[in-house]
């Protein structure tokens, strides 16, 4: 089903409904780009650690703009996998680690939009979010955990800040979870940096196609399919439904069901939350930091800098900010993640999820407009505060949340429903990042994600462990946190191995057998 038509009996596909989301944004690099006027100080990173050292281009193939290059025609090369998992987002790393551990046999195909992990875990998210973690976590996502916090222990440093949350440098996370999908801890996944062209999730042809870095075409013939992006990108592609933003209409992309920009006319409900670049700060003990206004970076031109503006109690305010009191991690360095570090045009988040083919120029828009609010702040008093990593990816908060077999509310969420649950998370009721009152609403609460919130309404062999099946409030909770996230990758990969045992689809399988699947790896749903 969904499965887009081909032009002129070849596969050059970029023109189709969907192919524009083949541009994935993304730089090719193996962690988040150290910086400095040539490169700012790196902390000590673990041994198994290999950042590519070349300096990293402004756009991948699947971002580039200009001349469409010469597509051969059919045929194209194949592979035969049992599994594709779409994006290395948290969900998907979780996903490819379960798969790997819990059935070896399963070949496992990992498809990210660059050599890079996608998951802000990586990507300058470095405070963790989460409440009762202990209660919640399992896995996956607790063994990377205690894997960080051994690392910093044996360099005789705390993983923790001074309110004992959870923190971490992107290096030191990607260094981990590399380490869980690649090589000899991983040997029935195959990694593709890759760009997506087509896809088909028909009874008897059920395929993905990528354009792989440095190699080309190729064909994944699979059985099973995990869409783990934020963006819904493959689940859309395979004519899955959605809803977005505020508003729960239902709209599907193949069926022409589009919905319109967020606006004044609209009330903005169409408006995904606000993202941001998560910079890594660095503060400086003594003297001065590196310049931001000598920083050498493809994404950044330092002539944007002028007109900059700032609002001044931003800069007063910033010494007691949440970023430079609360988010302090190892090495001295901050997370900056602040309200005015948000990007403002909600507008553009949407554009980001439906004009793919933009995704490198809003990328680097937003990151120029971050570097800038740094080097403000270092020019007006706050010398001793630089630049210590760049992301890869933008911090995208939400997307689409793809239509399940099940809807997961926020009624569920307060009244503690229980369906056939699959995944547990704990944070606040409500944190939105937009300009819509209530951002926020304090109470803690637990998520509870029912089995088939993860199974696509209308595909038997799609599952979503990332945009899943919510009404916007309940997304707005725990369910869109990392840790949850992990949670659902685990989950998915459950549902995969437990239809791989029963030779069904996804969505033909047994809640038992999915429970005891998780249990057996450490897993809580109750």
């Amino acid at each position: 089903m969904g499965r887009l038509p081909r032009r002129n009996g070849a596969w050059a596909l970029r023109l189709g409904l969907f192919l524009a989301t083949a541009l994935l944004v993304c730089l090719a690099a193996a962690a988040p780009v150290s910086v400095g006027p040539r490169a700012f100080a790196q902390s000590d990173l673990p041994t198994s650690f290999e950042p590519i050292q070349d300096p990293t281009p402004s756009e991948t193939p699947g971002e580039a703009g200009g001349e469409e290059e010469t597509i051969e025609a059919d045929p194209i090369p194949t592979v035969d996998v049992d599994v594709v998992v779409y994006a290395t987002q948290t969900s998907g790393l979780a996903a490819a680690r379960e798969l790997a551990l819990g059935a070896p046999q399963l070949r496992v195909a990992l498809v990210s939009c660059g050599n890079l992990l996608e998951t802000p875990l990586t990507q300058g998210l470095s405070v963790e979010d989460a409440r009762d973690i202990e209660n919640v976590s399992g896995g996956f996502y607790t063994e990377w955990r205690e894997t960080v916090m051994r690392y910093y222990a044996l360099m005789g440093k705390k993983a923790s800040n001074g309110t004992g949350r959870f923190v971490y440098e992107p290096e030191v996370a990607a260094t981990v979870l590399w380490s869980y999908v690649t090589g000899s801890k991983a040997p029935n996944v195959q990694f593709y940096s890759a760009k997506l062209l087509d896809a088909s999730d028909g009874e008897g042809q059920r395929y993905v196609d990528i354009q792989v870095e440095g190699t080309g075409p190729t064909r994944l013939n699979t059985k099973y399919f995990i869409d783990a992006s934020v963006e819904g990108d493959l689940a859309r592609m395979l004519g899955a439904s959605y809803r977005i933003g505020r508003d729960e209409e239902v709209y599907n992309d193949v069926f022409g069901t589009k919905p319109a920009y967020p606006s004044s006319a609209n009330n903005y409900v169409t408006a995904p939350q606000r993202f941001s670049a998560l910079l890594t700060l660095q503060v400086y003990s003594s003297g001065t930091a590196p310049r931001v206004a000598d920083l050498v970076h493809p994404n950044y031109n330092p002539g944007s800098y002028l007109g900059t503006t700032f609002a001044w109690k931003n800069v007063t305010s910033f010494g007691s900010s949440w970023s430079m009191k609360i988010a302090v991690l190892p090495n001295n360095k901050r997370e900056l993640n602040e309200t005015w570090s948000d990007w403002p045009d909600i507008g553009l988040s949407f554009q980001w999820v439906f004009e793919p083919e933009r995704r490198g120029e809003i990328r680097k828009r937003v990151l120029e407009w971050s570097i800038n609010r740094v080097r403000y702040l270092q020019e007006n008093g706050y010398w001793r505060v630089g630049i210590a990593t760049i992301p890869q990816k933008l911090y995208v908060r939400e997307g689409p949340r793809i239509v399940g077999r099940d809807t997961y509310t926020a009624s569920d969420l307060r009244a503690g429903a229980v369906r056939d649950t699959v995944a547990l998370g704990c944070y606040v009721e409500y944190d939105r990042h937009d300009a819509f009152y209530p951002t926020h609403i304090e109470t803690t609460r637990y998520v509870r994600m029912p089995m088939e919130a993860l199974m696509v309404a209308g595909h038997s062999a799609l599952l979503v462990s990332t945009a899943v099946s919510t009404d916007y409030a309940a997304y707005s909770s725990a369910v869109r946190m990392e840790p949850t996230r992990a949670n659902f990758g685990a989950a998915a990969a459950m549902i995969v191995i437990a239809a791989a045992q029963a030779g069904v689809d996804p969505s033909d399988v047994s809640y038992d057998a999915v429970r005891t699947l998780l249990y057996n790896r450490g897993y809580r749903v109750e």
